[in-house]
């Protein structure tokens, strides 16, 4: 019975006709599959293309001046007090005063430095008091309504050498001397910027550069001109404890002083650092042995029950 209906001409027909759907549809699932791989390169392809053409106009970082015009990228020099656990030179902040009290002051203001935070640092109470008496201030109002001067104080701020901005302008050719309380912090490159503009004056700008007139050619500073001219020269001041006062020792003074200036709390932050590392490390290892020794027996115990043998 079997073999007749296998036989059958019927059933020929049905099994050729099904086999030949079959084998229809296989072909035209694997066209589709051809379809969709060719499209997904496609898209691949010209996703990539896009992506690269994007960058190509956009990726590189657009600039709004030229090296030249942004400055030249001062050298990275070895500070001593730039190390993790290295404070200031106190006696270098000394210098540095000196030279910004005789050199710097005439331009430039330390509008946010007052004279008891030099106390210990840079002078004795004694020196920075009789300092301060150099200068005068006003005092309160008195009955009539009258201000007179008084002598300075330890509370009293470093004075600023002009009134107000605008007589700093007109004694500057229009030019406004930056106030130095932050300026380290103000400026890209920190002390290295500030001590490489102070000994990169040249003494003839190097061909086919160009300052305006009234301007000096300086290439750390961004344009190349700045209305500063060259203020420190060999032997222009005399430290008290003997230090040659060559131009790269009174840059490297100042530079520190004004470093100091900006961060007053340094030394003490470094310390108080350290003191953390020492009590958190102590800690640590405190907490380590609690750990071994006994949180893990107690974490690690089993508690297991032995019924009675009857």
């Amino acid at each position: 019975m079997v073999n007749r209906l296998s036989s059958s001409p019927l059933l020929k027909r049905i099994s050729s006709t099904v086999s030949r759907g079959f084998s229809s549809a296989s072909k035209e699932s694997g066209s589709e599959v051809a379809r969709n791989t060719r499209a997904a390169i496609v898209a691949t392809l010209a996703t990539g293309g896009l992506a690269a053409w994007y960058a190509h106009l956009y990726g590189n970082p657009i600039k709004a001046v030229t090296v030249a015009e942004h400055g030249l990228h001062p050298a990275s020099y070895p500070w001593p007090h730039n190390g993790w656990l290295d404070t200031f030179d106190h006696a270098s902040l000394r210098r540095g005063f000196t030279v910004y009290k005789e050199v710097c002051a005439a331009c430039h203001s330390l509008n946010l430095v007052a004279w008891r935070t030099l106390v210990g640092v840079t002078h004795t109470a004694d020196e920075v008091r009789a300092l301060a008496e150099e200068y005068e201030y006003d005092s309160e109002p008195n009955d009539e309504g009258e201000i007179e001067k008084r002598p300075g104080k330890l509370s009293d701020y470093i004075p600023a050498p002009y009134p107000n901005e605008q007589a700093a302008r007109a004694a500057n050719q229009g030019a406004l001397p930056p106030d130095l309380s932050l300026i380290i912090k103000a400026r890209h490159g920190g002390c290295d910027y500030v001590f490489s503009l102070l000994t990169g004056y040249p003494d003839d700008p190097p061909a086919g550069a160009s300052v305006a007139s009234g301007l000096n050619y300086n290439p750390y500073f961004p344009g190349g001109g700045i209305a500063m001219a060259r203020v420190l020269f060999d032997g222009l001041v005399e430290y008290d404890d003997g230090t040659p006062a060559t131009t790269s020792q009174m840059a490297k003074d100042v530079t520190s002083f004004l470093n100091w200036a900006a961060e007053p709390e340094h030394d003490e932050r470094k310390k108080t650092g350290l003191k953390v590392l020492i009590v958190t490390g102590a800690l640590w290892a405190l907490s380590l042995w609690v750990k071994r020794f006994k949180w893990t027996p107690i974490k690690t115990r089993k508690i297991l029950y032995k019924p009675p043998k009857l």
